[in-house]
């Protein structure tokens, strides 16, 4: 018996072989979107679009994502979690392709069809990510996945701003040809892993049927724990959707620092806290509202120097907002995400963290194109400041909520 669980153990661990593929699939995948975020606002805005069609082309793909997610588990039940990557991978190959034909297909459209994959995609994974971790290494376990996913941040935007200014649109081709090519090498060797997975996944819970979805959908959403969270998730997100849509256009505007240099700089903050904190997070199942509460006030001050940043002069101010951006967003998600998977159980898992992604991805369409809106009336620094402010009310309301989190039920 203990050498079975010894066994469990070993493969089951953050670093196993099955695991570590997971995430080498994770970082090719989101290369692409990585790719794709940085120059297509460039593009846009070089054919004429304003703020306000390029925030609802980019808040798009998460729109559509968020839509998704809930349900998305129930698909993922029943087909399985090797069929639908094989579908999942197809599907954005497809979409690569489709944005060297945009010509003729709209790019809200492919936007859409681009967020539909990368709903089920990311579901997928931190499902079969949580599903094999035990409760003590689940926070671990998705900062590893959630750094893997977000590794391509760090590189391609400034991969992609040397493309664009040196080739324009040939150079986007080139770049989605090439990360196409090396997702689909990668993809081959993932399904005996991923078939090992399913075995695992699926007999770790009850299916879940369509006629009890709409009732755990209402349960979860009630529920003060997930509430909270997703207050707080939304909060953290605006601000981190706002920086991602109109960074590149704001530098050029504001005419101080690099775009692909801040992004190198807030995502290398981002993978350098999730790995080297990953074992330090809480994982409890306790509510820690000041750890959370600080998490939130970075966020606001790394705002508020990137708003403020043009006024001082120096791209210095500029950066390190984004430090402390990206400090705030690297913990965020995992803390929360692991605490909800102790306090609501296994019993609604599929469904509460398809809603929660989904709350996740409403901050970041917030940001996109609510504040695009925005920013077409009050400028891009103002925008920032907003959405600081928005950080900063959720932060105060974290401080003021131990008493309603751990009352009894």
């Amino acid at each position: 018996m203990n050498q079975s669980e010894g066994l469990a153990d070993t493969y089951n661990s953050v670093f196993s072989p099955a695991l570590l593929r997971l995430y080498a699939l994770t970082f090719l995948f989101y290369s692409a979107n990585a790719f794709v975020q940085m120059i297509l606002p460039l593009y846009t805005r070089s054919v004429g679009f304003g703020n306000d069609r390029i925030g609802i082309i980019m808040g798009t793909y998460l729109l559509v994502s968020m839509l998704l997610r809930p349900w998305a588990g129930l698909v993922v039940e029943r087909i399985g979690i090797t069929r639908i990557l094989r579908f999942i991978l197809a599907g954005h190959l497809c979409v690569l392709l489709l944005y060297v034909w945009q010509g003729n297909v709209p790019l809200i459209l492919i936007r859409g069809l681009q967020g539909a994959v990368a709903a089920f995609f990311s579901l997928v994974v931190q499902m079969t990510v949580m599903d094999l971790l035990s409760e003590r290494d689940r926070t671990q376990g998705l900062s590893l996945y959630l750094l893997f996913g977000l590794l391509p941040s760090v590189m391609m935007p400034a991969l992609g701003w040397i493309a664009w200014d040196q080739a324009g649109m040939n150079g986007f081709y080139a770049g989605l040809a090439v990360l196409g090519a090396l997702t689909l090498t990668s993809a081959y060797g993932t399904g005996r892993d991923t078939k090992r997975i399913k075995v695992v996944t699926r007999s770790s819970e009850q299916k879940t049927g369509e006629h009890d979805i709409t009732g755990s959908i209402q349960a979860t959403l009630w529920n003060r724990h997930f509430i909270l969270c997703s207050i707080v998730m939304i909060s953290t997100t605006i601000g981190f959707g706002a920086i991602t849509a109109f960074m590149a256009l704001y530098v050029m505007q504001a005419e101080i620092g690099n775009a692909g240099v801040f992004f190198f700089i807030q995502s290398g903050v981002v993978v350098t806290t999730r790995f080297a904190l990953r074992k330090r997070l809480p994982s409890d199942g306790n509510w820690h509202s000041v750890y959370v509460g600080g998490l939130l006030v970075s966020i606001t001050i790394g705002l508020a120097l990137v708003a403020i940043a043009p006024y001082t002069g120096k791209t210095w101010v500029l950066y390190v907002g984004g430090i402390a951006v990206g400090y705030g967003i690297a913990n965020m998600y995992p803390v929360l995400a692991a605490y909800l998977s102790i306090v609501l159980g296994q019993e609604r898992r599929k469904i509460w963290m398809g809603l929660f992604i989904s709350m996740s991805d409403l901050g970041t369409v917030i940001g996109s194109i609510m504040l695009g809106m925005a920013a077409d009336h009050v400028g891009y620094s103002s925008m920032f400041l907003i959405s600081a402010g928005a950080s900063l009310s959720i932060a105060m309301l974290v401080a003021m909520s131990n008493r309603w989190m751990n009352a009894r039920l």
